[in-house]
């Protein structure tokens, strides 16, 4: 019998909320983009990947087939840095749309780039839980 205990089905749980996530974030594309007058912007369409891809997919396989969990801090840390790219994703995108720029886009990487890093430090160092 398979049974998950229960930092697990958190963590199963958190990348079923990363799917909601990625399927508002696809929705206020699309809405956005049918009504920008025919101006795209592929930061706009595309800002669904970065919850699916960071967000669901290994959350769905560490929860599946890790033997390790995620501490609380790596997992905060991690989801900050995924919300950090979306969120700047998205507002690029309403830039890009809008016809402007702005020179302070560039915090958006850099910070979940910080963020990222650091959930993944404490994800190998950290106490995290072992499944064994």
């Amino acid at each position: 019998m398979f049974t998950l205990d229960d930092k697990t089905k958190s963590v199963i749980k958190t990348a079923f909320v990363y799917l909601i996530i990625t399927l508002f974030c696809a929705v206020i594309g699309a809405v956005y983009e049918k009504f920008s007058h025919e101006v795209y912007s592929y930061y706009m369409i595309y800002a669904f990947v970065i919850p699916l891809t960071l967000g669901a997919i290994p959350l769905f396989a560490l929860g599946l087939f890790g033997k390790k969990t995620p501490c609380r801090f790596s997992l905060n840390a991690w989801n900050s840095g995924v919300a950090a790219l979306t969120v700047g994703s998205i507002f690029k995108g309403a830039l890009d749309i809008y016809g402007t720029t702005n020179k302070l886009l560039i915090v958006y990487p850099i910070v979940a780039g910080i963020l990222l890093l650091a959930g993944i430090i404490a994800f190998f160092t950290g106490k995290g839980k072992s499944s064994e």
